[in-house]
């Protein structure tokens, strides 16, 4: 519950907020005046990420990443399944089996794999790579509305997924 307040809050901020920047990037970056930053894709393309990232200073922490997987990222799409096929075969088949809404028993046994599976991503990766220069690096992902849709030949998973970082140590 705690978590879900703090998304929602953060959700709230990231709507309201004069300090709200990059949207021409294809991701959006939020500085709050408690000194740390989200950077969001605005779901109109994927623009560069490097130039949102830029666009935060280095004395302001860059504490999350929001991303909607979709459809047409065919590249996390694939990596997404190829990570859950593999190191979940079991669990994966009777989510892909059954309905794939996300209240549906099957998908709820699949989260922690979801979450393995999004931690495995080249978006990570390329986040990772432009974030180590701030010293900076992404730790956990959390997401909410995860679902499968089966449409073609492999199915689609989609959530509001947030990557969330640590200042290195």
């Amino acid at each position: 519950v705690l978590v879900h307040m703090r998304i929602f809050v953060l959700l709230l901020s990231l709507i309201f907020s004069p300090a709200l920047f990059g949207e021409s990037t294809g991701w959006s970056t939020y500085i709050s005046e408690h000194g740390w930053a989200t950077v969001s894709d605005t779901r109109e393309g994927k623009g560069s990420l490097s130039e949102a990232i830029a666009l935060v200073p280095d004395d302001v922490w860059l504490k999350h990443f929001r991303t909607f997987p979709s459809v047409g990222d065919v590249k996390i799409q694939n990596e997404l399944h190829d990570f859950l096929a593999s190191k979940y075969p079991e669990l994966h088949n009777e989510a892909l089996a059954s309905a794939g809404n996300m209240h549906n028993p099957k998908l709820v046994a699949l989260r922690a794999a979801f979450q393995e599976a999004l931690m495995s991503t080249s978006l990570v990766t390329r986040i990772n790579a432009s974030l180590k220069s701030r010293c900076e690096r992404i730790t956990s992902a959390s997401f909410e509305k995860f679902t499968i849709r089966n449409s073609g030949n492999q199915p689609t998973y989609s959530a509001m997924v947030w990557f969330s970082t640590k200042k290195c140590t």
